[in-house]
């Protein structure tokens, strides 16, 4: 299999299967039990806290997507319970205990979280600081349910570094960038961008370019991996996100 076929199956398979426990509503009232901030204050010392005791605008910068007054505000609300070190050691464990449950049972866990650890490994930094940081976190040796499962959340943090220069490349802001997708103005909402909206209508072709130049970007990831393994991590990836532990 060609590195950029896989890299393009990635976003449906692990990058789905990773934001299953983001959008979760258990991960943030775990976080909230656990003694973080309440709501987007957790999110930005959780999954950001891997980027460590950083300015707060580097947090905004690598969010990206998010609309830079509220992620500069859920960060300075998330610091003042939390330092964002010890918020991410949390934010991991509940990423794990959750891959723990939803990865149960299923066959190959072990050897996706295997293959999807050579790619993690073998990836270059430049351009994904929240890459680095998850892949920097210490890993769960307990399964290959978690296993796999924590190797999806690093994926998933390095496709977005993909993707975030490849709307940079091409001219387009991050507000574009989300009006112009699947989700639209809904999108824009939840990260916190405030209306009215500019008209996008023009940039359906820009937007399909992105998500090309996305894959592109993010094959090089899988030149680690023979064109067999390529074709059996995608297949693996695909099995992991329609998994039902409870069949």
């Amino acid at each position: 299999m060609e590195t950029t076929a896989v890299a393009r199956s990635m976003r449906g398979s692990v990058g789905m299967l990773a934001m299953d426990w983001l959008m979760d509503p258990s991960t943030l009232e775990k976080a909230a039990q656990r003694g973080m901030a309440e709501g987007l204050g957790a999110y930005a010392t959780g999954r950001l806290g891997v980027l460590g005791e950083c300015p707060v605008d580097n947090v905004v910068a690598a969010a990206f997507f998010w609309n830079p007054d509220t992620m500069r505000s859920a960060t300075e609300a998330g610091r003042a319970v939390m330092n964002p070190s010890q918020g991410a050691l949390i934010w991991a464990d509940i990423c794990t205990e959750y891959g723990e449950k939803r990865l149960a049972g299923m066959e190959g866990a072990e050897r996706l979280g295997e293959l999807l650890e050579r790619v993690v490994d073998a990836a270059v930094p430049q351009g994904a600081p929240t890459f680095v940081g998850w892949r920097d976190m210490p890993r769960p040796g307990e399964s290959g349910a978690a296993h796999a499962f924590f190797m999806a959340q690093c994926m998933r943090e390095l496709r977005f570094g993909r993707h975030a220069v490849a709307v940079q490349a091409l001219g387009m802001g991050p507000l574009e960038a989300i009006l112009s997708g699947p989700a639209g103005e809904w999108n824009a909402e939840f990260f916190g961008w405030p209306k009215p909206y500019p008209d996008v209508s023009h940039l359906a072709d820009a937007r399909d370019e992105i998500e090309s130049l996305t894959d592109k970007l993010h094959a090089p990831d899988f030149e680690c991996l023979t064109p067999d393994e390529r074709a059996e991590v995608r297949e693996l990836a695909k099995a992991a996100r329609f998994h039902n532990p409870d069949e």
